[in-house]
C-alpha cells in the first residue's frame, strides 16, 4: 500500500556539467500543478555553475548532494534515491523536461490503480531545439516481450513504488552495462513481476544535444548487448541470438554499418532507445529458442 504522505513523490536529478539545462529541468518541477514532491540533484563534481544554479531556487524542497559516481550515472540515481522520503520516486535526467501536469498525472494513476508499481509516459523528442515527434513507449510489460521485442521505457518518463526498486536492488553500477543500466532494470523489474502501467500522454521531454556523448555511441552499443547477452544467459540459443542483435546493431562494423550510420546521425544520449529500431526485429522469440 503506497503511502500518500508528506512528500507525495521523490525526484532524482543525475547531473555533470550541464548547468544551463539543469535549470531548466528544474524550472520545469517548480512549475509541477503537484507541489508536494522533494527534489535531490545529486552533483557528480561539476566544474561548471552547477551548485550555483541549485543554490539560486532558493526553494527547501530541493536538496543538492554532491557525489562521485566514477563515470556510472545509475550510481548517482542509487545515490538519490538513497536519500528519498517518499514511497514514490521519479527520475529526471537534467538534460529532459517535464511539462507541468507531469507529477499530477502520474501520482493520480497510483492512487487510482492501487496495484500499479511502475508508471510510464510519452515524451516529445526534441533535436537541436527543435521538436522533432512523439516518443510513444509500451506496449510490453512482461519479461518475456521487454526482452525479445524492445525497450520501451524511458527514465525520465518513469515513476514507481521506491521499495519495489529497492527490492530488486536498483541500477545496476556495473561498467560494462553503463548506458544501458536503464534497459537492465525493466528487465529485472518485470521479471519480478513488476506491475507496468503505460499513459499515453506527452508529459515531458526527451532532449538530443551535442553534450550527449556522441563519441561514445559504440560503447553504448556494446554494453546494450551486454545487457542482452546477461539476460539472456540461460536460453539455448543465446549465442546466435546475441550475434544477430551485433549485426542489426552494427557493432561488428561500426563505420561501414548503415544502421550504425544512421545512429550516429542522433546524438549519443538517444542511442540505446534508436538501437530498438535496429534490434532483432526480424527475429522472433522462437528463432532465439
Amino acid at each position: 500500500m503506497v503511502n500518500f504522505s508528506h512528500p507525495g513523490i521523490s525526484v532524482i536529478i543525475p547531473t555533470y556539467n550541464q548547468a544551463d539545462l539543469l535549470r531548466e529541468a528544474i524550472q520545469s518541477i517548480i512549475d509541477q500543478t503537484f507541489t508536494d514532491w522533494e527534489t535531490i540533484v545529486v552533483n557528480n563534481y561539476s566544474e561548471d555553475s552547477t551548485i550555483d544554479v541549485v543554490e539560486s531556487f532558493k526553494d527547501s524542497r530541493i536538496s543538492l548532494i554532491n557525489f562521485s559516481n566514477h563515470g556510472i550515472i545509475g550510481i548517482s540515481r542509487n545515490e538519490g534515491v538513497r536519500h528519498a522520503k517518499a514511497d514514490i520516486i521519479a527520475f529526471l535526467d537534467s538534460d529532459d523536461t517535464w511539462t507541468n501536469l507531469k507529477l499530477e498525472r502520474m501520482i493520480s494513476v497510483f492512487r487510482q490503480k492501487p496495484g500499479v508499481e511502475l508508471v510510464c509516459h510519452d515524451e516529445w523528442l526534441l533535436l537541436e531545439n527543435t521538436i522533432k515527434s512523439v516518443m510513444e513507449y509500451g506496449p510490453y510489460k512482461s519479461y518475456h516481450n521487454l526482452l525479445f521485442r524492445k525497450n520501451c521505457l524511458s527514465t525520465s518518463a518513469v515513476a514507481m513504488l521506491r521499495h519495489k526498486f529497492i527490492e530488486i536492488g536498483g541500477f545496476s553500477e556495473e561498467l560494462r552495462f553503463a548506458g544501458a543500466e536503464d534497459y537492465d532494470l525493466w528487465l529485472r523489474l518485470a521479471r519480478a513481476g513488476c506491475t507496468i502501467e503505460y499513459l499515453h500522454e506527452v508529459l515531458g521531454t526527451f532532449r538530443v544535444h551535442d553534450q550527449s556523448f556522441t563519441a561514445k555511441i559504440q560503447q553504448f552499443c556494446e554494453n546494450y548487448l551486454n545487457v542482452l547477452n546477461y539476460h539472456f544467459e540461460n536460453w539455448p540459443g543465446k549465442t546466435f541470438f546475441i550475434r544477430s542483435a551485433a549485426a542489426a546493431l552494427g557493432v561488428s562494423e561500426p563505420v561501414t554499418s548503415p544502421s550504425f550510420t544512421m545512429a550516429q546521425t542522433y546524438s549519443g544520449k538517444i542511442t540505446v532507445h534508436h538501437l530498438d529500431l535496429y534490434r532483432l526485429q526480424n527475429f522472433s522469440a522462437e528463432d532465439a529458442l
